[in-house]
């Protein structure tokens, strides 16, 4: 059933359904994953909490049509740094950025189905933009050489004697890899069957990544033969098989169990993190700006960047993808000579 008529079918004697209801409506049907869909609740909630605090405006019995662009302004401005200098005022106009595009999508779907006519996203755009300051949020502060002392560390475990052990040890090895090479979100790699990715040529597919939409990534032939050899250490067999998750939960032999979740491959990457003496933080999404750093290095094309990365804009994969600092110097030192450090020091 289409939205609209959810929310109208809230409707009591011709009138408009509440902002909670119209709410829970938007929810029902975003078409994004878990984790975004979390973010933007997360988001709304604090929204409709400002418009009790600000313009004692309940959600429970307040009709949807009482909300107008000015809340939305007022909620904004309430959010956003006086200036972005600092680490911690760029932190709050990330947050409002978040805040600000959970709320819009949430006006354009009133505006979309009908449940508030006089609402308009164009004035809503408008009064927004004047209120924004320009603002490019700084490239992702990931060291790559953390990174390969990460992989380092998994490439130099020792083979175990007990088979779960063992298929644990080139679990993390695969898996790290192909977090590197591949660049994928960790919902992707928790979502990945044995059927997605092709060892013929060295790609996988990802299906309704972030909006939705689908793209091919690529990995190296390093990381097919850890994959080749977890799978093989797991017991893969018989027909089916391709249906059975890339990485598993469980590290037990001949069961392949469940798919690995978000969770649990943040978890060990923290353990790895400290077991590797790696004290910046790193999570399973610092392997992705890493493997953007590492393009650029190798001087690989911006384009080519944001179709292995599945950007939407190039806008986005110019956040990630930036002149790392060791490129920079050394163009530096190229006009004014190389850098010696001074004496005694």
């Amino acid at each position: 059933m289409p939205t609209g008529q959810l929310g109208a079918g809230r409707m009591t004697n011709g009138a408009a359904p509440t902002i909670a209801d119209a709410i829970e409506d938007f929810f029902e049907n975003l078409r994004l994953s878990p984790r975004s869909k979390k973010t933007y609740r997360t988001a709304v909630t604090k929204f409709t909490e400002h418009l009790k605090e600000r313009f004692d405006l309940d959600p429970e019995t307040s009709p949807v049509t009482a909300l107008s662009e000015d809340h939305v302004t007022d909620f904004v401005a309430a959010l956003m740094p006086d200036d972005v200098r600092s680490p911690e005022e760029v932190s709050r106009m990330r947050t409002a950025q978040t805040n600000l595009a959970a709320v819009r999508k949430l006006y354009a779907y009133l505006v979309s189905y009908d449940l508030h006519p006089n609402l308009s996203t164009e004035k809503l755009r408008t009064r927004v933009a004047a209120m924004m300051p320009r603002f490019t949020p700084p490239p992702p502060d990931v060291q790559t050489s953390d990174l390969d002392r990460i992989v380092e560390y998994v490439r130099s475990l020792p083979h175990e004697v007990d088979p779960d052990k063992e298929l644990r040890r080139l679990k993390l090895r695969a898996m790290i890899l192909f977090l590197y090479r591949t660049g994928v979100r960790v919902s992707e790699l928790c979502g990945l069957r044995r059927r997605d990715i092709q060892l013929a040529d060295g790609t996988a597919s990802i299906y309704r990544a972030k909006g939705g939409k689908s793209r091919t990534v690529l990995f190296d032939s390093e990381t097919a033969e850890a994959l080749v050899a977890y799978w093989a250490a797991r017991g893969d067999s018989g027909r089916g098989v391709g249906a059975f998750p890339a990485f598993s939960g469980r590290d037990k032999v001949g069961v392949p169990g469940r798919a690995i979740s978000p969770r649990t491959v943040e978890h060990i990457v923290a353990q790895l993190c400290v077991a590797a003496g790696v004290e910046n933080p790193i999570t399973p999404h610092s392997f992705r700006h890493g493997l953007a750093t590492e393009l650029v290095r190798r001087r690989v094309r911006e384009s080519t960047v944001q179709t292995i990365l599945g950007h939407a804009s190039p806008t986005t994969t110019r956040i990630y993808v930036h002149k790392v600092a060791a490129e920079v110097a050394e163009e530096y030192q190229e006009a004014f000579g190389p850098y010696r450090r001074p004496l005694g020091a």
